[in-house]
């Protein structure tokens, strides 16, 4: 009986074994971008910037925000390293009157590599992905410290956050929906019941600050990037 099953299954192996050398190879994502190398940016001028938590839904709005990184050059390019952040910079910040200073840890030393994954459904002309390596501390005049990473139930460290680009107006936007940042720690006076900064361990941080509107968090880079997939 076994030698008749072992027959009976070798040519649905076989049958099986085709089929998936028939099936068509899923395409990867490319981009073509030009003129690629090195950009800067700041604030758009009709850009909120805002840097939120996402269970207080409190948000620390911030009067600057200044870019800097770099594009690959070329076409048929992987999303994958395509492009790296080394300056995110949110300056001018306050939460309910109270001063907040915001610490990015990105710099040429210690870039945030930009990862695209897609083309947005509804306009051709943005492109979404992430950037990697991130991490920050928020510390507001009243003594709160709050260092921003990765989950620490996921091992720590940095984390990431969406961003969005939008050729035709050069636009660079953390308001992608990302969801790769979370409190790791906080000081006492984090949580007094006070203005300020009202954060705990384990909340989920949003660069975005308001949702996912391209034109929040927001700055005009230059020179400017067209960056299409195909």
């Amino acid at each position: 009986m076994k030698h008749r099953t072992g027959l009976l299954a070798t040519p649905v192996l076989v049958v099986a074994a085709a089929a998936l050398l028939a099936a068509p190879a899923q395409a990867a994502t490319t981009f073509t971008v030009s003129p690629g190398g090195a950009w800067s940016g700041t604030r758009a001028a009709d850009s909120t910037v805002g840097i939120r938590d996402a269970v207080s839904n409190q948000v620390t709005i911030c009067s600057g925000l200044a870019v800097a990184g770099s594009f690959k050059s070329g076409s048929g390019l992987s999303g994958t390293n395509i492009g790296a952040l080394t300056n995110i910079a949110f300056t001018g910040c306050k939460v309910e009157g109270v001063a907040v200073t915001v610490t990015v840890h990105t710099s040429t030393a210690n870039p945030a590599p930009i990862n695209l994954t897609g083309v947005s459904p509804s306009n051709p002309a943005v492109v979404t992905g992430q950037a990697t390596n991130v991490s920050l501390t928020l510390d507001d005049a009243n003594g709160c410290h709050a260092v921003v990473g990765a989950k620490i139930l996921s091992g720590g460290g940095p984390g990431f956050t969406g961003i969005a680009y939008r050729s035709t107006d050069a636009r660079l936007s953390f308001a992608a929906g990302g969801k790769g940042l979370f409190v790791q720690s906080v000081t006492p006076q984090c949580n007094t019941g006070t203005a300020g900064l009202d954060v705990k361990q384990f909340d989920r941080i949003d660069l975005g600050g308001f949702g996912n509107s391209i034109a929040d968090s927001s700055a005009i880079i230059s020179p400017a990037q067209t960056i299409s997939s195909p």
